[in-house]
């Protein structure tokens, strides 16, 4: 992982860009702090798996959703026999 700063990042973006599958993630600050992540995307990147680990709503959802069948009395996944 690479951290650069937002300025070197727009001087230099097709060159962050070409390298990203060599030096892996990019973390970009502005004034000192982190502000977004460059990621390489292959042809392995699962891109929808990707965005919703970062959703906010989604995980909500989840824990809503888990809880509910806690409380219906769902078998949980740890809990099923091998």
């Amino acid at each position: 992982m690479k951290i650069e700063n937002i300025r070197e990042v727009k001087a230099k973006l097709n060159q962050v860009v070409a390298e990203l599958a060599e030096t892996g993630s990019v973390v970009i600050t502005k004034n000192g702090k982190p502000c977004a992540v460059l990621l390489p995307v292959t042809e392995e990147t699962d891109l929808e798996a990707l965005l919703l680990s970062q959703d906010k709503r989604f995980w909500e959802l989840f824990d809503k959703s888990v809880k509910s069948g806690e409380r219906k009395g769902w078998t949980r996944l740890e809990d099923l026999p091998e």
